[in-house]
């Protein structure tokens, strides 16, 4: 018995520093486990929490853009359908009662009837509920009152539902200081009871302005955007809010409509605009969007997010740990002591069987990328070489590729051939500036190409330099791009052939009445005097005639172009101008034949025209060549004059000189072309343009 004591002594002797050694290993193995995890998840959660940001405001930035493009293309439309009838200021006058937007005072005041085709404006919303069907944008007619701009017809509501007649815009008010400046007002400005993207245009009638048109769009579709901010998984404990300069909450992922403003965190989130910060166990990222005036934020508890993989790391250690003690415990017991040094070599692999474990347990770090994945867009990120590196599910998707053919391409590999070419200016400019906005065309594992626009930023992880691009498919957009411009040419072309009947209606009678002068000026029985005045009379009408031609001649159709096509027509023009002998026109062309669609050529026609007016206008050129040719699918002009150039980045962003390009720009992107200009002062102008029919 006294043996068997003595044994277990000693054997529990040889145990215990073996117990003990167990014990401190895992406990430091599971320690630096669960603080480099946690490391690293921080780490991530700020990085993705910024990518998240981000990303939401570009969807806000988005949202804004398109609401402003759609008021500028309905000012347009509202302005046509208002100009297009006869405006008349009747004697007649309105007694209203004139409520100021803003104050809410009132008072009583006296407008004259304007009519538009004998027909009164004053809660008349014909032309305004139109504007709406048509786009969905609110509508107003304003008539100039003396203490601002008063609505008389309108789809603008009250609070209490009924229309917005009679309320008006104080003329203290920015949008009407650019009013009365004769100019157009863009942008951001309050109607009635809430913020609008609008759209105003001064009416003028005989040099002087007596009203306003008006087309808006609400800021802030909160509904929309609740939505979409609901929608939204960060990790498993985030969401995603927004808040106004105020610290009130105007979208969160609770029903709160809780004030923020007196807590510290907002306060210093409202002074530094944009950042990371941490409020307790939270980490909060967020970005301020002057444009709504709201701060965009997302925020994640990092203790929930670490909590799952700390206790995973806990309770396998505890699992190995009570496995090897029971193990060694078994092993001890049931062998002698002879057997002890196999056993301590056993142990040595037990402890590499840990160190294993650990490697393990940090690949499940990886999944965090979760908040990667689950962005909207397609996200590539891509070495110095060009190599992609890292893709997202999204992306995968998309363009119908897995993530291992990715990760052995290149960036080049699902670019379209038209836009391969601009692959390395891109990153250059990107490596110098750190980031740039720009379109592309992505090509997918089909073969179908989609149109994106990408945001490309520079990163250094790890001593590395890293290209990350957020691509966003404008397909849809852009088919909507066009179809609008397409209504928009349809539209000027039936006006230019209302323009030729008003030619016949208008002249025929006047040439008639000629006739008629002129038939008489043969009688004899006329005297000297009377002959005279008949003279003078005729004169008249002639003159009269011309005056009626030119004007009207001028907004015509080219009908060339429908009896003879492209080609034919630029040569006419072309040897038109050549007979002024003011320039030299040289014209080539090859391969346009009547089977180019019609808007295709009529479009072609006033980009070469516009392009002649403005060199013969301002390059004092003395040679231009024009070449025209067609290659399959493909049509290509290229248009040099040896004039004295401009520069092109200065003259596209000013507002007065820069419309033309624009308006080139835009034309030939309705009909799925591109442009690329050159020009410098003193070296002539070059533009190329690429359509793919």
């Amino acid at each position: 018995m006294k043996k068997f004591k003595k044994l277990f002594y000693i054997k529990l002797k040889l145990f215990a520093p073996v117990l003990l050694g167990i014990i401190v290993a895992i406990v430091i193995i599971t320690t630096s486990s669960i603080y480099n995890s946690n490391k690293s998840i921080s780490l991530s959660i700020k990085q993705s929490l910024n990518l998240e940001v981000k990303t939401l405001t570009k969807m806000f930035e988005r949202e804004r853009a398109l609401k402003l493009e759609k008021v500028k293309t309905s000012i347009k439309t509202i302005h046509n359908l208002f100009f297009s009838k006869n405006i008349k200021i009747s004697n007649k006058k309105i007694k209203i009662e004139a409520i100021n937007q803003i104050t809410k005072q009132k008072h009583k005041t006296t407008i004259n009837k304007i009519l538009l085709d004998k027909e009164e404006i004053y809660n008349n919303n014909y032309l305004v509920d139109t504007i709406k069907n048509l786009f969905g944008c609110k509508s107003t007619i304003f008539q100039k009152i003396d203490s601002g701009y008063v609505r008389i017809a309108t789809n603008v509501l009250r609070s209490d539902g009924s229309r917005a007649i009679g309320t008006y815009i104080p003329n203290s008010s920015n949008v009407i200081k650019t009013i009365e400046k004769g100019e157009n007002y863009y942008g951001r400005a309050y109607v009635v009871n809430d913020w609008y993207i609008t759209a105003y245009e001064p009416i003028m009638l005989k040099d002087k302005i007596i009203g306003i048109l008006f087309v808006g769009v609400k800021e802030k579709n909160l509904d929309e955007l609740k939505t979409i901010f609901n929608s939204v998984k960060i990790g498993n404990s985030g969401y995603a809010f927004v808040f106004d300069e105020n610290g009130k909450i105007i979208i969160n992922h609770s029903a709160t409509d809780e004030n923020l403003i007196d807590k510290a965190f907002i306060k210093k989130i409202i002074k530094s605009k944009k950042g990371i910060i941490s409020k307790g166990p939270d980490i909060i990222a967020y970005n301020y969007y002057k444009n709504f005036k709201l701060y965009i934020a997302a925020v994640v508890n990092k203790k929930a997010e670490t909590q799952y993989i700390s206790n995973k790391i806990i309770v396998t250690s505890i699992i190995i740990s009570l496995i090897i003690i029971i193990l060694l415990s078994i092993y001890i017991y049931t062998i002698n002591s002879e057997n002890l040094h196999k056993y301590l070599e056993n142990l040595e692999i037990a402890n590499s069987n840990l160190l294993s474990a650990r490697e393990a347990l940090k690949i499940s770090e990886y999944k965090f990328k979760t908040i990667f994945n689950n962005i909207s867009d397609d996200v590539f990120v891509t070495d110095m070489d060009a190599n992609i590196i890292e893709i997202n599910d999204v992306a995968c998707n998309n363009l119908g590729y897995t993530k291992d053919e990715f990760l052995s391409m290149k960036i080049d590999d699902i670019k379209s051939e038209k836009y391969k070419k601009y692959i390395k200016k891109n990153r250059e400019e990107i490596i110098s500036k750190g980031k740039l906005n720009y379109e592309s065309e992505h090509k997918t594992k089909e073969g179908k190409i989609i149109s994106v626009e990408i945001k490309s930023k520079l990163a250094d992880l790890e001593n590395y330099k890293y290209i990350i691009s957020i691509a966003r498919n404008l397909t849809q957009r852009k088919e909507f791009e066009k179809k609008i411009l397409s209504a928009v040419i349809q539209t000027e072309e039936k006006e230019r052939e209302r323009f030729s009947k008003e030619m016949h209606d208008g002249i025929g009678p006047l040439l008639s009445t000629i006739k008629l002068y002129v038939n008489e000026l043969c009688s004899p029985d006329i005297d000297h005097e009377e002959r005279k005045q008949m003279v003078e009379y005729t004169n008249e009408l002639i003159d009269e005639t011309i005056s009626n031609i030119r004007t009207i001649s001028n907004n015509l159709t080219p009908r060339i172009i429908k009896d003879y096509g492209l080609m034919k027509a630029i040569d006419a023009f072309s040897k038109k101008v050549n007979k002024t002998n003011k320039i030299n026109i040289n014209y080539t062309y090859k391969g346009i034949d009547d089977k180019v669609n019609f808007e295709v050529q009529l479009i072609l026609f006033r980009v070469v025209t516009e392009l002649i007016n403005n060199t013969i206008k301002h390059a004092n050129a003395k040679n231009i060549d024009i070449f025209l040719v067609r290659n399959d699918n493909n049509i290509f002009l290229s248009y040099t004059d040896d004039g004295i150039g401009f520069n092109i980045k200065e003259t596209i962003n000013n507002k007065e000189t820069g419309m033309g390009l624009k308006n080139i720009i835009s034309r030939v992107k309705s009909i799925n072309g591109t442009c690329i200009f050159k020009s410098e002062k003193n070296k002539g102008f070059k533009l190329s343009i690429d359509i793919t029919i």
